[in-house]
């Protein structure tokens, strides 16, 4: 069984360290982070490990995991060889969905096998990504050893592993930027309109609940371009105009969002084909300001 540390010990981590224990896919040797509490707590979600707060008793592992955010990956890196903890053989990785293994590449003088892997899920609660990860898909990236040993971790815990362009990391953790952080940020600008239009906030949630969880549901079932609905779905041009007008006059950032998201609503009917094409054109020269 291979032997595994985490420095830096995150959400992520957590949930990834929790779940390859109880696979009985590693053993879990030392957990690190700056605080004595938060790895005090990070070992007892774990179920196994020991809490350390700096590097300096870290022991012998086959495997180290650096969990920490992603601008001290390498100055953790750094302090992990200064220290010469890592040995030939070894692998060590990170959880960062926008940095490349390369990041790692120093500890290669020194034998060790560097690779990123990156589970496309949301772990803001760890105690319900615990029990929800399987089917979980990961992007992996890195040295050939390091890789296969982390996609046999990744099918021992039932999640599936897919190949990422080390060089094209910024843009493909963009996707879930877009897919997640960014439907957040969408939504809090529906539940603001809401506001403005009389609705209170906890209604307002009521309300998008299941328009939300509805138009999901047809994305992934459908496809994007027969999911789409509403104004620009129909080519109505002339509700497209009025509304975009009045949601300028509400919030010029909100009227730029509107706008943005528009032009590929077009591009998506076009595709869909039920609209009059000089109804689309007519939207898309509104548009282009």
């Amino acid at each position: 069984m291979l032997k595994l540390s985490i420095i830096g010990c995150g959400n992520v981590a957590k949930t990834m360290a929790f779940l390859w224990k109880q696979s009985a896919s590693v053993e879990i040797v030392d957990v690190v982070n700056r605080s004595q509490t938060n790895a005090d707590k990070s070992v007892e979600f774990i179920g196994a490990g020991k809490a350390l707060n700096s590097l300096d008793e870290l022991r012998v592992a086959d495997v180290f995991v650096i969990g920490c955010g992603d601008d001290h990956i390498e100055t953790c890196l750094d302090e992990l060889l200064e220290k010469k903890i890592l040995q030939a053989g070894n692998i060590v990785f990170h959880f960062s969905g926008a940095k490349s293994s390369t990041l790692l590449h120093k500890a290669k003088d020194q034998g060790v096998h560097c690779a990123s892997l990156h589970p496309v899920k949301s772990f803001a609660n760890p105690a319900t990504a615990i029990t929800t990860f399987a089917e979980t898909y990961c992007g992996l990236e890195g040295d050939e050893i390091a890789c296969n040993t982390l996609e046999k971790l990744i099918q021992a815990i039932d999640g599936h592993c897919f190949a990422v362009d080390g060089d094209k990391k910024l843009t493909y953790h963009a996707a879930s930027v877009f897919a997640c952080n960014y439907m957040v940020a969408l939504q809090e600008l529906s539940i603001k309109a809401l506001e403005k239009s009389g609705v209170n906030r906890k209604l307002a949630m009521k309300i998008l609940e299941p328009i939300v969880k509805e138009t999901a549901v047809n994305i992934f079932t459908l496809g994007t371009a027969k999911a789409l609905t509403g104004p620009i779905a129909r080519g109505d041009h002339s509700l497209v105009s009025e509304q975009f007008a009045a949601v300028k006059e509400w919030d010029s950032d909100a009227s730029e969002i509107y706008r943005l998201l528009g032009k590929l609503g077009i591009d998506l009917s076009d595709e869909k084909d039920s609209s009059d094409k000089s109804d689309l054109e007519k939207i898309r020269i509104l548009f282009e300001v």
